[in-house]
């Protein structure tokens, strides 16, 4: 029976590429790794092609490249399958059926459905992710989809490639610890495992990028605009309020430089308030509304994170 999934799920595939012009310049290795197969981690085979075919074939019509395809895919995904990240999700890991039918999903589901999702309009796709990031507690995965000769990082309803909040968050990995190391599924045994936070016992082969998404995190951080002279400030609180507030950054005479708001108690855990800290000079921070003054300085890392107690009330 798995055989014939996988005959059945390679003949699919062909039937794509004989219809999509980018089909045309996959080379059959990656075909094989990553557009024939009917699952993307450890998750029962179902026959999805057919569903996610239906839905997002029509939106890539009138793409000439793989490039726009993939764009054109990622941008669409609620829109075309009412599904949408929520904590409320009923387990953290679901087949396409299930996310299709409960709607709510983990970031792991929404790179299942997306990686499906690109496989089913013949772009090869899978799933990357890292067990824990380096500055708070969780884990994440996306998608890379292959065209051009290389892989490329792409997510669940975003416009573009290299998220700019996972590409800011890579950056402040410490890659000498393994549970911070980023790895991507493979069909070929490597001697690496994925690191598969809802079922510990999976041993799904992995290719270890850590050092490739490393060099995507410093261009980003160069793109972004991060001055040579300035430290990216990184500041969460606790508890987190209710209502936005704002917190300022203020040179040794006191005078307000820079000032954004922290993240309340519904935001992400992933959020934080993000400051341009000079390299040079002693400054402070200081909540409005609130008497503290913290001091801080730069160091010598690209980001420096600091969590704060909410002091008490001026």
């Amino acid at each position: 029976m798995k055989l014939l999934s996988l005959l059945c799920a390679l003949m699919t595939a062909l039937a794509a590429a004989a219809e999509l012009p980018w089909t045309r310049e996959i080379p059959p290795a990656i075909a094989q790794e990553a557009l024939t197969p009917d699952t993307v981690f450890d998750e029962v085979p179902g026959d999805w092609r057919p569903t996610l075919r239906a839905l997002f074939e029509p939106l890539v019509a009138d793409c000439t490249s793989a490039r726009e395809a993939t764009l054109k895919v990622a941008a669409n995904m609620t829109s075309a399958t009412g599904v949408y990240y929520s904590r409320e999700r009923r387990k953290p890991m679901m087949t396409v059926q299930e996310s299709l039918a409960e709607k709510k999903v983990s970031c792991t589901g929404q790179s299942v459905l997306l990686v499906c999702a690109l496989r089913s309009v013949g772009i090869p796709a899978r799933a990357v992710g890292v067990l824990s990031w380096g500055h708070v507690r969780g884990n994440h995965t996306w998608v890379e989809a292959w065209f051009d000769g290389a892989w490329h990082m792409i997510e669940f309803n975003e416009k573009d490639f290299n998220t700019p909040w996972v590409m800011e968050n890579i950056g402040m990995l410490n890659p000498a610890k393994q549970s911070q190391r980023i790895y991507a599924v493979t069909q070929q045994s490597t001697g690496l495992t994925f690191p598969t936070y809802w079922n510990r016992r999976a041993n799904i082969p992995a290719e270890d990028v850590t050092d490739r998404y490393l060099a995507l995190s410093r261009a980003w951080y160069e793109q972004a605009g991060l001055p040579a002279d300035c430290q990216r400030l990184m500041v969460d609180i606790s508890p987190r309020p209710a209502e936005p507030i704002t917190i300022e950054l203020r040179n040794d005479k006191d005078e307000v430089l820079q000032q954004t708001t922290l993240p309340t108690a519904d935001d992400d855990v992933r959020n934080f308030a993000k400051l341009n800290l000079p390299r040079t000079g002693s400054y402070k921070l200081r909540i409005q509304g609130y008497r503290t003054r913290v001091p801080v300085r730069a160091t010598d890392a690209p980001v420096q994170i600091r969590r704060l107690k909410a002091p008490k009330k001026a």
